[in-house]
């Protein structure tokens, strides 16, 4: 699939504009990507980057039908064909998987066969002198082991060398450098360790640079421009602090109100002993005092609110409560005039329905016929027609 899909890109861009116009077998490989050319102009090798140290490589013969000769990922899966004209070995392959690899001869008889884990069962093993085959006239793939593979690009003269082996980032593992502490564990010793507190102190000072260089400081400037940046900086760094608006006077009060308000609402209640000595906040409008809590006897009719009760000291219901917040703690807007003279559906507390004066010129009735006495008597006939079908429908 992945074949396919280099193939269908290499197909766009048979012959590229600037392949016309260089050297036939030029090569444009950048930062470790790139494509090869043959003299024709069509594609050699494709290269890939898929991470930092690992490639992916394309091969293709130079012909109309442009056969993949070649193709390897990073983890050195893929085949190779051998397709150079007149080679006694023409049709020859090597076929690399996960577990293993495989090498035919042109009668697709299998030369060698072997695993990549030299413990499994049927390992096999690879030739000793490798695989070493021509892809074509041009092109070579020398094989000897999963990480060990080399592509030779050759053509007047130029040569590419591609390593197409397996590139892993730690080829060892940490069992092996590891030591036994006694107590049924493993000290395990990583090259180049860094805590979390040395990449914390790398962050900070990477973000202290990127901090520098959006908001540079004076002392860190050229002389040129030093001098200007202190005297912005004199000036804008206490912005802030000295343009720093101070409370209202009016406003002294307010809170003072306020509490005395909270205070009056909240309902007092006799101290038990359970209770903790009186502290700052509400304790003292909550508890009553010892004079106060002597003679106290607990009613909650004389500590509710107004609101909560009839005239006769019963409790109200729950829609009475409701509609008492609605109108007397919280009555309604009066309703402006601009509301008073349009039409539609507002809150409820804007009565839409309340009678007022209109303002300005009424609108007067304006019909699209004329009406007359010979169309009210025609409308009439009509109605009766229609009423009489109705009533025949309804008998049969």
């Amino acid at each position: 699939m992945i074949g396919n899909r280099i193939f269908s890109a290499v197909q766009t861009q048979d012959i590229p504009p600037h392949a016309k116009n260089v050297p036939s077998s030029a090569i444009n490989v950048q930062a470790g990507e790139g494509l090869c050319y043959y003299k024709s102009g069509r594609v050699a090798v494709s290269v890939s980057n898929v991470g930092q140290h690992q490639k992916r490589f394309y091969v293709y013969d130079d012909d109309k039908e442009k056969t993949m000769l070649c193709s390897l990922n990073e983890y050195a899966v893929g085949f190779a064909l051998n397709n150079t004209r007149g080679n006694k070995d023409r049709r020859s392959r090597l076929v690399l998987t996960g577990r293993g690899g495989v090498y035919a001869d042109r009668d697709q008889s299998i030369v060698a066969e072997w695993k990549w884990d030299r413990k499994a069962q049927n390992a096999g093993t690879i030739p000793p002198a490798g695989v070493n085959m021509p892809l074509n006239k041009n092109l070579f793939l020398s094989f000897t082991d999963r990480f060990t593979m080399e592509l030779t690009y050759d053509i007047s003269g130029i040569q590419k060398h591609f390593d197409c082996g397996m590139k892993l980032k730690r080829m060892d593992s940490y069992l092996e450098t590891a030591k036994h502490t006694g107590l049924g564990r493993l000290d395990v010793t990583i090259p180049d360790y860094r805590t979390l507190s040395m990449r914390q102190t790398d962050f900070a000072e990477s973000m202290r640079g990127l901090r520098n260089k959006n908001n540079p400081k004076s002392q860190n400037l050229s002389d040129m421009v030093s001098n200007i940046v202190s005297g912005l900086e004199d000036h804008f760094d206490t912005y802030i602090k000295d343009k720093k608006g101070k409370p209202c006077l009016k406003l002294a009060g307010a809170k003072k109100e306020g509490w005395e308000m909270t205070c009056k609402e909240l309902p007092k209640i006799k101290k038990t002993k359970q209770d903790k000595a009186i502290s700052s906040g509400y304790s003292e409008a909550l508890y009553l005092d010892d004079k106060q809590a002597s003679t106290y006897k607990f009613n909650a009719k004389d500590t509710a609110r107004k609101i909560l009760l009839k005239p006769n000291g019963e409790w109200k219901t729950d829609l009475e409560i409701r509609l008492a917040l609605c109108t007397e703690e919280h009555p309604p807007l009066p309703k402006p005039e601009h509301i008073k003279r349009s039409n539609g559906h507002y809150h409820y507390n804007h009565n839409a329905r309340e009678r007022h004066k209109r303002v300005g010129p009424t609108l007067r009735k304006v019909s699209t016929v004329k009406e007359t006495p010979e169309l009210q008597s025609l409308l009439s006939k009509r109605l009766e027609s229609m009423t009489g079908n109705i009533k025949d429908l309804y008998l049969r």
